[in-house]
């Protein structure tokens, strides 16, 4: 029988171990870039804002006001991830032209009609948490129409355009959708 420190053991082990290691690291996917209450955020952009030592809070402020908004708390949204990308759209459910997907986790665009936005607050983040916290793949809730509430607690926030701050106006539009007709 091989002792457990014969060198015969010890590489059966560390071969052992390798292995596992291996397979850990193969089915781990990206790994956030920071994390804010739960919430894993990868940046995959490079517009202005999401370069900027804000963004942490930024994106807490904004999760928590379309959290309010929708009813929502952190603990609903704890272990997702928020991806913030620097492509036009991204891809959704079979849809190749979204500016945002909730699939499990929440994915935005962070350009609009190929122009960086000047924040988060700009992004459908808003509008994907809403998505998250009740679901409702039709748009039927009523909210998905008005949004004054959440654009006036996110109102007055500074935005970024590569040279300097500047104004960050939040268009509610961008989260609006209507019903979809059956």
């Amino acid at each position: 029988m091989a002792s457990l420190c014969s060198p015969r053991t010890a590489t059966v082990h560390a071969m052992a171990l390798w292995a596992l290691l291996a397979m850990g690291c193969g089915q781990a996917g990206p790994q956030p870039d920071f994390e804010v209450r739960g919430v894993g955020v990868m940046v995959r952009s490079d517009a202005p804002f999401a370069a900027q030592p804000d963004l942490a809070h930024r994106i807490e402020s904004t999760l928590g006001a379309a959290l309010d908004y929708w009813g929502g708390t952190f603990e609903q949204v704890a272990g997702m991830t928020v991806t913030l990308d620097g492509a036009r759209y991204v891809a959704c459910d079979g849809v190749a032209s979204a500016i945002g997907c909730f699939d499990g986790d929440i994915r935005v665009s962070t350009s609009d009609v190929g122009t960086a936005f000047a924040c988060v607050e700009q992004t459908a983040l808003v509008h994907e948490v809403g998505h998250a916290v009740i679901g409702d793949r039709d748009h039927a809730d009523p909210r998905w129409m008005d949004f004054e509430a959440v654009a006036a607690a996110l109102d007055g926030r500074t935005g970024y355009d590569g040279q300097a701050p500047t104004d960050c106006p939040v268009a509610v539009s961008v989260w609006r959708h209507p019903p979809h007709r059956r």
